[in-house]
């Protein structure tokens, strides 16, 4: 077995250990984290016009508080849509957008919708599985926000975990991106 080999085999392996670390997170504790994490991504945000987020699946990182306070103080929110290109084309969310299935089931905008190119987004909020000391992030292996982002420098991309998220390493690739923060509900990391 090469090293690309060991280090897929190694997130494999971290990835099933992380999902059920994830889908131990009560209800009342994701609420708890969900207002934690918006208030802490909302100072963050309040210099930002256009943002992008994801729609947050049940086991990840809730986003809809924070998506409805970055709404009242006027930002512009954008959820990622996958193109067949494998890049994350990003459309404009409303409060009053009408949301559809995409790809993988995932709630999105539909591509009526306004779109803007990531590198034009001021910031980013990222799901993953992992994280670790060093801004590195696993996420569920697409690779689609690693190939989206791996071509700018552009927006901030700040990951969104609960703290049961963090691993010592992160097994790394040269195709992964590196977190420039990272928020949970007890503290924000800023990597150099």
């Amino acid at each position: 077995m090469n090293n690309q080999e060991t280090i897929a085999q190694h997130k494999q392996n971290l990835r099933l250990e992380l999902k059920q670390r994830r889908r131990s997170v009560t209800p009342a504790q994701r609420d708890r984290a969900a207002e934690q994490i918006a208030k802490s991504a909302l100072a963050l945000a309040s210099n930002s016009k256009r943002i992008g987020l994801y729609y947050a699946l049940p086991n990840e990182a809730p986003t809809r508080p924070l998506a409805q306070a970055l709404w009242k103080i006027g930002k512009h929110v954008y959820l990622p849509r996958i193109h067949n290109d494998r890049h994350l084309h990003f459309f404009l969310w409303e409060q009053d957008t009408v949301l559809e299935s995409g790809k993988l089931g995932i709630p999105t905008p539909t591509s009526n919708n306004t779109e803007i190119a990531a590198e034009n987004l001021d910031l980013i909020f990222i799901p993953l599985l992992g994280f670790d000391q060093s801004g590195h992030r696993l996420g569920m292996g697409g690779g689609y926000y690693d190939t989206t982002l791996s071509r700018t420098a552009q927006p901030i991309k700040i990951g969104l975990a609960f703290e049961c998220q963090e691993v010592e390493q992160v097994p790394v690739e040269e195709h992964d991106i590196r977190l420039d923060l990272l928020i949970t509900e007890s503290r924000v990391l800023r990597f150099q």
